[in-house]
């Protein structure tokens, strides 16, 4: 199968990069840890409610979820204006410079992480 439209690797992929286990998953939507084992294996397809479930948990899409979409999307709900634009300013450094392989944050991704601080605390 490919990767791009495995929603069992994905799913698996967004449960880790949080830190869950299957357990605390299952426990955050409400079903048991074995149904979660059966989506990541794909023995199991979830039902349109849980697939939005998933969506709104990992704030991805759930053409994302479905690999139909190929990057997961950031949702801005809830903010103002300008906290909007600071964070669409913050991915775009992220972007230019990534701290991953720089291993040091420029000064402008300094800044604006002072910014989204100063803003949110506000």
């Amino acid at each position: 199968m490919n990767d791009a439209f495995d929603f069992g690797l994905i799913l698996k992929g967004l449960r880790k990069e949080k830190g869950w286990t299957q357990e605390e998953l299952a426990n955050k939507i409400n079903k048991e840890s074995s149904i979660i084992s059966r989506y990541e294996k794909n023995l199991q397809s979830p039902t349109f409610d849980t697939v939005r479930a998933f969506s709104a948990l990992f704030n991805v899409s759930m053409d994302y979820l479905s690999g139909m979409e190929r990057q997961s999307n950031i949702s801005t709900i809830g903010l103002n204006e300008k906290q909007r634009n600071i964070i669409t300013q913050l991915i775009e450094q992220f972007r230019e410079h990534n701290v991953i392989t720089s291993k040091q944050l420029t000064d402008k991704q300094s800044c604006l992480l002072g910014q989204i601080l100063a803003e949110f605390l506000k």
